[in-house]
């Protein structure tokens, strides 16, 4: 009797399997003749982010800025192709930010009338010259502030807000984001050692730097130390599923069972009525369609919170969605490139002159 249920017991497993592979492999036909570019977060794991060495942060209580007044702050971005054992380059630009610590190659009057521009890296223009210091020319009605921060949400984006308007005189407020800044809990980043230093870095560490030398030989460097870390590698059991077709067509899915009751969700929603009870129609909300939901062609599960919540609290969102062009966006990354960011550019300003 408990031979046959054994054996039942592995039949059930052994079809479920073949089951699943199935299923993968279908999937994977789909996208094909779809046309459906798939990637995922994994591709985080093989993102290298570079900068000139030196103190880069600047951490408060609850959000983070950067180090006030540097100059031209050289910023690449490389993506580690396993298979070809190579490095690809996404990006190599440069920044600055100013007497705020804000990514803006502008120093800001305190007493001037200004517009203040909250988000995440969107915002901030990761992936290309910050676009907020070319939007000044385009709108003059205010001084333009680029309180824009990598990885952030609008928990973030309320602390943030609360400490800039004792600072400045900000008389309007523009929220960016895409959908997945509703998971966002606060973030705050330090200078490591080898982000001070280079020399302190090995191949582990993420972001790495580099020394303040032109004629420094980045990619040879980079490579020397970067290409042979797979050998250091252990199996993840969770990148392997991330990297399943099938768990990114059943992800919807999956995090609506998931993160139902989260709270750092709910925290963020609570943070965005806040924002509209204490200004009123002196904000406007932003909404930028991300790469993921391009690829997909369809909305997530935040995009399906966020848009629920927007019309059950009658607060009006407005939406950038990037032409649905995934040839807007870095490869690999994902952030916009220069082009994306022109289009954002021109989307924010269409939607102030119908505002402020």
């Amino acid at each position: 009797m408990f031979k046959k249920l054994a054996i039942n017991i592995f039949i059930f497993f052994l079809l479920s399997i073949l089951i699943l592979i199935s299923l993968e492999f279908l999937l994977r036909l789909y996208s094909k003749i779809k046309d459906i570019k798939f990637t995922n977060d994994n591709r985080y794991s093989n993102v290298i982010r570079v900068y000139e060495e030196g103190k880069l942060f600047e951490p408060f209580q609850n959000f983070y800025l950067y180090e006030k007044n540097i100059k031209e702050k050289r910023f690449l971005n490389f993506f580690i192709d396993e298979k070809e054992n190579k490095l690809i380059k996404i990006w190599d630009y440069n920044f600055s930010t100013n007497n705020y610590g804000l990514v803006q190659s502008k120093n800001l009057d305190k007493k001037k009338e200004s517009i203040l521009f909250l988000g995440d890296s969107f915002t901030k223009g990761t992936g290309s010259e910050p676009w907020l210091d070319d939007f000044e020319f385009k709108y003059k009605k205010f001084q333009i502030i680029n309180a824009g921060l990598g990885a952030t949400g609008f928990i973030q984006f309320f602390n943030l807000d609360n400490y800039l308007s004792k600072e400045l005189n900000i008389k309007k407020r523009v929220i960016i984001f895409i959908s997945q800044d509703i998971r966002r809990n606060i973030i705050l980043l330090n200078n490591s050692m080898c982000i001070i230093n280079h020399l302190n870095c090995d191949y582990k560490n993420n972001p790495q730097s580099i020394p303040n030398d032109r004629d420094f030989d980045v990619e040879k460097y980079l490579s020397n130390k970067l290409l042979n870390r797979n050998k250091n590698k252990e199996i993840n059991l969770r990148l392997f599923i991330k990297n399943l077709f099938l768990y990114q067509y059943l992800r919807t899915s999956i995090n609506t069972l998931r993160l139902k009751n989260n709270d750092v969700i709910k925290i963020n929603l609570e943070s965005i009525k806040r924002f509209k009870k204490k200004y009123k129609d002196e904000i406007v909300f932003i909404r930028i369609r991300d790469a993921g939901e391009i690829m997909f062609k369809k909305d997530s599960y935040e995009t399906k919170v966020i848009k629920k919540f927007f019309k059950e609290n009658k607060i009006k969102e407005y939406f950038c969605d990037m032409n649905n062009d995934l040839s807007m966006f870095h490869k690999y990354d994902l952030h916009p490139n220069k082009k994306g960011y022109e289009l954002i550019q021109n989307c924010v300003l269409k939607i102030l002159k119908d505002n402020f």
